[in-house]
């Protein structure tokens, strides 16, 4: 699965999950529905307006929405560059 349809399949998740529709959604978010549809058929990467926005309209966490974009957090890449053993450990541990 690519960066662009994980964050597409939270994003629609997300929408479904209030019962809302993409009109409405898209409303919502500030958006124009075609764009709206556009990034959740994966077709489009999602602005980062749009997923501050997300945030706030589906109650996703700031994190959850960078790593399904494939994003990793600034403070996680910090972590791992003064502890680069930790990637072994997650390797052996989740992969």
């Amino acid at each position: 699965m690519d960066e662009q349809s994980s964050i597409a399949q939270v994003l629609r998740k997300a929408r479904e999950a209030k019962q809302q529709s993409l009109r409405s959604a898209a409303a919502d978010l500030g958006v124009n529905p075609s764009y709206l549809s556009r990034v959740e058929n994966g077709a489009r990467p999602p602005s980062a307006n749009l997923r501050e926005r997300a945030e706030g309209v589906y109650g996703i966490d700031a994190d959850t929405l960078a790593l399904s974009s494939g994003v990793v957090p600034e403070d996680v890449m910090e972590i791992i560059r003064q502890h680069p053993e930790v990637l072994a450990e997650l390797r052996a541990k989740y992969g």
